[in-house]
């Protein structure tokens, strides 16, 4: 008996975390990032923020956990993957490119700055890019690879290292430098990008990631 009471719990604490999420998810969605507090969501939801914060000990790991709701919902590489009349590689810089816009919100670059001074957040963010976002960089490579717009020795461990250079070493607030800087940091992914037979950056992604440089200053 204990023994289902435990497991009833369990069930009940998630599905509470999940109803805080979605919720959020959705306010967010509908006002902005910089427009829904924590008030707002215990309000919607019903519950105390003591409640909240047995979920979330922060509005940045609320923001973070949103963050990868709504990726994982509206996943940018799944929706590339079914675009018609492009190859594997065309496919993956559309996707990196859509990606990248959607969190270009001040506010929610912001958010993220703090969010990721946590270092239990940090690593997370690294280890959920590497376990499961890669994948999906894995599928658009092996495509590319057969369409021949690609040719990469090894998709997996490739995808792997291009998120974590993307969502660690280019991320403009963890590793600060000068715009000049950070420029020559995106000419080294284009260069690298061609040594893996990834010829991922082009002038449109570049914009976008010294544009990325500029909104965090």
């Amino acid at each position: 008996m204990l023994k289902d009471d435990s497991k009833e719990l369990k069930q009940s604490s998630e599905k509470t975390r999940s109803l805080i999420l979605r919720t959020a998810v959705r306010l967010f969605g509908e006002k902005g990032w910089g427009n829904v507090n924590i008030e707002d969501i215990v309000k919607e939801v019903g519950v105390t923020r003591g409640a909240f914060y047995h979920y979330f000990k922060s509005r940045e790991e609320l923001v973070y956990a949103a963050i990868v709701e709504m990726f994982l919902e509206n996943n940018p590489f799944d929706m590339a993957a079914k675009k018609k009349g492009l190859n594997g590689l065309e496919k993956l810089r559309l996707a990196i490119k859509n990606n990248l816009k959607q969190q270009s919100d001040p506010v929610l670059i912001k958010d993220l700055e703090r969010a990721f001074n946590d270092p239990v957040i940090f690593k997370n963010n690294i280890v959920l890019s590497v376990n499961k976002g890669a994948s999906f960089i894995e599928k658009l490579l092996i495509e590319g690879n057969e369409d021949g717009s690609m040719s990469v020795a090894y998709p997996k461990q490739v995808a792997q290292v291009l998120l974590v250079l993307s969502n660690a070493w280019l991320d403009p607030d963890l590793f600060q430098a000068s715009y000049q800087e950070y420029e020559q940091k995106v000419k080294f992914m284009e260069y690298f990008g061609e040594v893996l037979g990834v010829p991922l950056v082009d002038d449109e992604l570049k914009k976008i990631f010294l544009k990325l440089h500029k909104d965090y200053k």
